[in-house]
This record gives C-alpha cells, sequence and structure tokens, in this order.
C-alpha cells in the first residue's frame, strides 16, 4: 500500500510481482553477448552439455533383444544452448551490476571459513 507524508506527498510506492505466460527458471553455465546497434546490451545465457547423438546403431541379440550399441553418430565437442536472451540499456546493465555484486557479497559471508 503506498504512503503519503504530512503533505499528502506519496513516500512509498507498491510493486507487484506476477510471472508472465512465458515465465521459466534456467540453468546457466555461461552468458554470451555485447552492445547492440541501438545502445543496448544483449545476454544470451547458455548451458552446456555433450552434444546428444544424432543417430545411434545397437545390435539384436539372436534371442531378437535389443544389444549393445555398435556406432554412434553426431556432433564432438561441447554444445552450448542458448536458453535466452536479455536486452537492458546501460543504466540497468549497471543496476545489474550492483545487484550481482551485493548477491556474491552474500553468498561469500555465507561460506566463509570460521574461525576459532
Amino acid at each position: 500500500m503506498a504512503e503519503h507524508d504530512t503533505n499528502g506527498q506519496q513516500t512509498s510506492i507498491d510493486f507487484h510481482y506476477i510471472k508472465s505466460n512465458s515465465f521459466r527458471v534456467v540453468h546457466a553455465d555461461g552468458v554470451y553477448g555485447g552492445p547492440t546497434p541501438r545502445g543496448y546490451i544483449v545476454l544470451n545465457f547458455y548451458s552446456e552439455r555433450v552434444p546428444i547423438p544424432q543417430k545411434i546403431t545397437q545390435e539384436i541379440t539372436s534371442a531378437g533383444q535389443l544389444g549393445g550399441e555398435i556406432d554412434q553418430m553426431g556432433k564432438g565437442g561441447i554444445v552450448r544452448e542458448v536458453e535466452v536472451g536479455v536486452t537492458i540499456d546501460v543504466p540497468h546493465a549497471k543496476s545489474l551490476i550492483q545487484w550481482l555484486q551485493e548477491k556474491v557479497d552474500v553468498m561469500e559471508k555465507q561460506v566463509a571459513p570460521k574461525e576459532g
């Protein structure tokens, strides 16, 4: 609820967080991006994994059962699957840096070795 001072000036405002229909939680192993031509910063968060095979060949045993793997076809290396892209302006990027640093500081204090 918004509050007002004795002169009737609003001194606070409420923000309501509502999840959009496309809201989801994603894991990120890293981020790739940079400045856009219009002066924003784009951050593309990705997760890393080994490639999923495009094709696997397995033997069929004399009993008609599925046997061991004979061959596998697919990509080598590591896949970086881009999960979500975020575009922000410079003032919000600075705010994000500050917010992240505050969260890192809290986490480092929580896991700091105890003296004694």
